[in-house]
């Protein structure tokens, strides 16, 4: 008799808390494909809030690791001269934040290595039909990845999004084990094609095992323009934290005039006492701008929100980007958007055909001077926007296609 198909899922939240909502999308379409299924979730607090079929298996799991195991990976010195070579040669200043951060990395390496020993061990797991997967390409790829190399029949891959792949947005500016983990994984699955770049660059040889695998959203009823009140409805989806850059949205939209506007802002976070006062400072007098910041929303309620209203255009201002959800499912809704040219924002938004693209040092004014070219937009001009918004979702990242060739790809290798 077959051994069953077995999948270990290494997650940071899934499926507990608010976090990686885009996993729920793909998780059906990989949990169908396996008989046997663990997640492992570093979340050690939150409740569970999403559900899972009845054959996987949770585990919660610490991301941080113990004394002993920083120790014995100090011990390993000699394994990591390698990487200490690609440190330097990738100039990278060696220094003791460097250091201390490939050492912890290290050690994590070491003890994902010896908690996938046991957790096999202990459920019978044939290695042979083993995959592997780690949704961030961190300290779980790297201790996925050591286990592949002493255990070369089993599968292992892991994703690729956005602070996992670039090492000018840490500090130090450096993400460990980059070269171990690209040379022992059967996969790479980054969701840009910038990403897919940048880590292509990392290795001094061909990688074949770096892939392009893109998110998505389901389909959703098509909102082909448009807003019938007079107002120019704006809305915008992130969480509140300094990367987002909201307070450029804010000070952007008390530059526009001569137009009712109405913006709405889902997300919450810790800047959201600061940047509701800094919007009632600059938009709060101003009898023809209205806002309100809707907080947290599920993604099932932020779908049904916009399955149930109108909105003209869509604007994402961060200093940092993979290939923002929220841009696909505004685009999938048939709404037109303004963004940064960050990560890899330029492979959904095309400039002045559903979109409009701004440099990644854009001032208010530069922002405002987009929006109003929007205002200023007929309602055909408008028209051919929104569809072109929505038949790029279509073709490009659309979740049921996605998710269904990800999933093959992973178990064709």
């Amino acid at each position: 008799m077959q051994s069953p198909r077995t999948l270990i899922l290494f997650t940071s939240a899934f499926p507990f808390g608010r976090g990686e909502t885009y996993l729920e999308s793909e998780f059906p379409y990989l949990s169908s494909s396996f008989e046997r299924v663990f997640i492992v979730s570093n979340n050690l607090n939150a409740i569970q809030t999403r559900s899972v079929p009845k054959h996987v298996k949770i585990i919660r799991y610490r991301y941080n690791t113990s004394f002993l195991w920083k120790l014995l990976s100090v011990l390993n010195i000699f394994f990591l001269l390698g990487e200490i070579r690609f440190i330097v040669k990738n100039s990278i200043r060696l220094n003791k934040p460097v250091l201390t951060t490939m050492f912890a990395s290290f050690a994590k390496t070491l003890e994902v290595n010896y908690f996938l020993k046991r957790l096999t061990k202990k459920n019978k797991i044939d290695l042979k039909n083993l995959t592997l997967y780690s949704y961030w390409m961190n300290d779980m790829a790297s201790g996925i990845a050591l286990f592949k190399h002493n255990n070369p029949e089993v599968k292992a891959i892991c994703r690729a999004h956005r602070w996992d792949i670039y090492f000018e947005i840490h500090q130090p500016p450096y993400l460990p084990l980059r070269n171990f983990i690209l040379d022992n994984l059967d996969g790479c699955f980054c969701i840009s094609e910038d990403g897919k770049k940048y880590i292509s660059s990392l290795t001094s040889k061909p990688n074949n095992q770096i892939f392009l695998s893109q998110l998505g959203t389901f389909s959703n009823k098509k909102q082909l323009h448009h807003n019938e009140s007079n107002k120019f409805t704006i809305v915008s989806c992130s969480n509140l934290i300094k990367v987002k850059r909201v307070s450029l949205i804010i000070l952007s939209l008390a530059k526009v005039s001569g137009i009712e506007i109405r913006w709405l802002h889902f997300g919450d976070g810790p800047l959201a006492k600061e940047l509701k006062e800094l919007a009632e400072t600059k938009m709060g007098k101003n009898p023809l701008v209205t806002f309100e910041f809707k907080g947290h929303f599920t993604n099932a309620e932020l779908i049904d929100y916009y399955n149930t209203n109108s909105f003209d255009l869509f604007i994402n201002v961060s200093e940092s980007e993979g290939l923002p959800v929220s841009i696909m499912e505004a685009m999938s809704f048939g709404i037109p958007v303004i963004a940064t040219n960050v990560g890899g924002v330029s492979e959904i938004v095309e400039h002045e055909k559903n979109g409009i693209l701004l440099d990644k040092n854009c001032t208010p004014n530069e922002i405002a001077a987009a929006i109003t070219t929007f205002l200023n937009l007929s309602v055909e001009e408008r028209t051919k926007y929104s569809e072109y918004a929505y038949n790029t979702w279509y073709e490009k990242f659309n979740a049921e296609k996605n998710y269904k060739e990800f999933v093959e790809s992973v178990l064709s290798l």
